[in-house]
């Protein structure tokens, strides 16, 4: 049997999501009544999906706490700041990865003492995150962590850091990190393992700036999970894959204005684009991103 049809579709949610609103004075709902939206309204089990992805943002509430480093609070993650700074005082009810970060930190019990605590958590999310039974998710949490080890490991051999001490370590077999670890990233080594590497590679060891790399690796992301959401839908993978894009372009929002709506156009078209909704599923939801 082919298991994709055993599959939950959510005509009306995915039939609404081209109607965000990426204006700040119009009415509308926020991006927290989106995530809000997503719990009423996705199975149980498709909700615990989408956390893994808010979960980003708990990762940078607890650093910031955890260190004390006065950042503003994330207010789109899982857990409200008060309930963070409880579990810090006595961890019991947290995911089982920041219980061991917080353990580590207070007893300076980490498994590498020269590896920070940004990197150690990240190490510790993704091998959380990747025991996910979701295929497309799985494959998103490979590709975003190796994009990231691989451009860590281009400014190492640039600048004559020690790769080991700043890549984000996997514990697992891992092909990728195994590759940069003995040697340069090329992508004769990399083709088999990292979709686009070519590409990626360039813009690594381009002279563009900083915001025109973050830009064109952006795209290559969107490109990504544009390819492996491309025959689903209605299902939970395309309300994922928005999930994703939506964070982007927040991001691009407070980063770069302009920007941020170029990706926020980009995100409506292509979903307006992808497929004609029946006429009972149009269903309007808006989203205020400020």
């Amino acid at each position: 049997m082919d298991l994709t049809m055993l599959k939950r579709n959510y005509y009306c949610l995915v039939a609404g999501l081209p109607d965000i609103i990426i204006d700040g004075n119009k009415p509308g709902e926020t991006s927290h009544e989106f995530k809000n939206e997503l719990a009423e309204q996705l199975h149980s089990s498709d909700y615990k999906l989408a956390e893994l992805l808010y979960l980003n943002y708990d990762n940078n509430n607890l650093l910031n706490l955890l260190l004390k480093q006065e950042n503003q609070f994330i207010t789109l993650g899982n857990y409200t700041e008060e309930y963070l700074e409880e579990q810090i005082k006595e961890p019991t009810n947290i995911v089982d990865y920041m219980k061991q970060l917080i353990f580590n930190i207070k007893t300076e019990a980490s498994g590498n003492s020269n590896l920070s605590s940004e990197n150690e958590l990240q190490s510790l999310y993704y091998e959380y995150a990747l025991q996910v039974k979701n295929d497309f998710l799985e494959q998103w949490f490979k590709f975003d962590r190796d994009i990231k080890n691989i451009l860590t490991a281009v400014n190492c051999h640039k600048y004559g850091y020690d790769i080991e001490k700043q890549l984000i370590p996997v514990k697992d077999k891992n092909e990728v990190y195994e590759i940069l670890i003995k040697s340069s990233p090329k992508a004769d080594l990399l083709a088999d393992e990292v979709p686009y590497i070519e590409k990626i590679l360039q813009i690594a060891e381009s002279e563009m700036d900083i915001s025109e790399k973050e830009k064109a690796l952006d795209n290559i992301k969107w490109q990504f999970l544009d390819e492996h959401t491309f025959f689903n839908y209605f299902t939970i993978e395309k309300i994922l894959s928005f999930v994703i894009k939506l964070n982007i372009v927040e991001r691009w929002i407070k980063l770069d204005n302009e920007t941020g709506k170029a990706l926020f156009n980009r995100l409506i078209n292509d979903i307006k684009m992808s497929y004609k909704f029946p006429e009972e599923f149009s269903v309007k939801t808006n989203i205020r991103i400020n």
